[in-house]
């Protein structure tokens, strides 16, 4: 209504500032409406058609994509939800995201920069990131296209959810504390650069903070995080979307994230010992593909069938052609994609025959895995022992998601430091195509967690113990247990979508 007023001053011939210019038919409607009903004439009209799905704040183009009912939503889904059309939407997101965007300029790298935290409440919103190996090239075409954009869009709306409510009781020492763990894992000498509403206590060498004390100049972060956290996975941005939301729809007291822990701590030793391997340049690139695809299943931008071209993934992983097709062809020998003549690469549809196929792979490796670990040293087992820590601790949580998340993690720290130097890697291809069959299905797959607790811990009691015997029985009933379950879903969902 602001700037329809204004509309009617300028028109009337009076100052109003440096709105941009409007139609003489825009303006004339205006003043038309003014004169026959006066500053009423100036609202909106009912609108036909579906009622908002939400109300209050969360009609707001912004913040409704913390209240949307998937990860994957979209500018329909979210005009859908709260009453707008669609191109209102994409306008309050052009306002908002393009011609308010907040320049960072020379404060933080071009590139290379991971998202390692967030934390919001109606004190303060923070954003912690690393610089994350050696200088990356920023995200090159339109930012509103990358996968990482609706996740960080995710976590910048609720700042704008939490506005006018009481603040916490907490003070900024939670920030505070916040960004020491994150300087826990990264090491004494690492670069942090920490983006804040409100100005954080006890400076250091290696930190570099930048303060945007307004909220919309917040929500204009957008562009410029999207551009340059070129090393946050995509997984690991949904995963923070998927709580955020969990957070939304909660008390909305303090929503915190880690990219570490204790959802991520057991991951770091595990990069530290595949830094020491050389890999391939088409495995490299395999993997970041597979990771971008992972991602783009879970937030639902794609579905088992569809096809993904190479150029597509070239300029998304920012590598050549022939790089993503020898890519392509290394995910095709592990049965992650199918390649089709004429048509590409193509997500494959799993079959209750291939996941039955796949634990059988799995519970014969692992079963090796286990024997061989009972005859390990208890220094061997250490960077096992923080993976079960890791997955406890995330089961305290209740997010039965992350849960099983870190439940795969444990059982690849297990094949990992067996020093075997083939059935790693088998075992490691084969917890890719589950993550797949998850993604791809849609599965919710909500596994107990006390059950994944109980046969963690109780396999590694074994494997102390040096019970190679027992320690096996332990693994096959875990597995057999997850074919069923998974088995199960898969009928669920094929009869959900006949």
């Amino acid at each position: 209504m602001a700037r329809r007023a204004r509309i009617v001053l300028a028109a009337s011939g009076r100052p109003t500032g440096s709105d941009a210019p409007v139609s003489r038919t825009t303006a004339d409607r205006w003043v038309r409406r003014f004169l026959e009903s006066g500053v009423a004439g100036l609202a909106d009209l009912p609108r036909s058609g579906r009622p908002p799905v939400v109300t209050g704040a969360a009609t707001h183009p912004l913040i409704a994509a913390l209240l949307a009912p998937t990860v994957g939503w979209t500018s329909r889904t979210i005009a859908e939800l709260t009453g707008h059309s669609q191109s209102a939407v994409a306008r309050a997101w052009t306002r908002a995201y393009t011609t308010s965007a907040t320049d960072l300029g020379d404060q933080l790298p071009t590139a290379g920069l991971r998202l390692a935290a967030a934390a919001v409440d109606a004190r303060n919103s923070i954003l912690v990131l690393t610089a994350v190996g050696p200088p990356d090239n920023p995200l090159v075409g339109p930012f509103m296209r990358s996968p990482r954009r609706p996740p960080l869009q995710t976590l910048l709306a609720a700042d704008l959810l939490v506005a006018g409510r009481p603040e916490p009781s907490t003070d900024v020492a939670a920030d505070a504390a916040l960004v020491r763990a994150v300087r826990r894992r990264v090491g004494a000498g690492a670069s942090i650069y920490v983006v804040t509403r409100q100005p954080l206590a006890a400076p250091e060498s290696s930190r570099r903070d930048v303060v945007i004390g307004d909220r919309s100049a917040w929500q204009g972060l957008l562009a410029d995080l999207v551009r340059r956290c070129t090393r946050s996975a995509v997984q690991e941005l949904v995963a923070a979307q998927r709580l955020a939301m969990e957070w939304a729809r909660g008390d909305r007291s303090r929503f915190e994230w880690t990219a570490y822990g204790p959802d991520r701590r057991a991951a770091a030793p595990n990069r530290a010992a595949e830094a020491t391997t050389p890999r391939a340049t088409s495995q490299a690139i395999a993997d970041d593909v597979l990771s971008l695809l992972l991602g783009l299943l879970t937030s639902g931008r794609l579905a088992g069938g569809d096809r993904v071209t190479e150029s597509f993934l070239a300029r998304t992983v920012h590598a050549s052609r022939s790089h993503i097709r020898d890519a392509l062809r290394t995910l095709a020998s592990s049965g992650l994609i199918e390649l089709e003549r004429n048509r590409g690469a193509v997500i494959p549809v799993p079959q209750t025959a291939d996941v039955v196929e796949t634990y059988a792979a799995r519970r014969a490796l692992g079963g090796l895995v286990v024997r061989r670990a009972a005859h390990w040293t208890t220094g061997s087992l250490e960077p096992v022992e923080r993976a079960l820590q890791d997955l406890v601790e995330t089961g305290h949580t209740g997010n039965a998601w992350a849960t099983g998340e870190a439940d795969l993690r444990f059982q690849d720290a297990l094949a990992r430091s067996t020093g075997m130097r083939r059935i790693p890697q088998l075992f490691f291809g084969l917890t890719a195509q589950l993550r797949l069959f998850i993604a791809v299905m849609g599965l919710n797959y909500t596994y107990s967690i006390p059950g994944m607790c109980h046969d963690d811990t109780t396999l590694m009691e074994r494997i102390r113990a040096h019970d190679e015997s027992g320690a096996a029985r332990v693994w096959h009933r875990k597995i057999d247990d997850a074919t069923t379950y998974m088995t199960t879903q898969l009928n669920i969902a094929g009869s959900a979508r006949r």
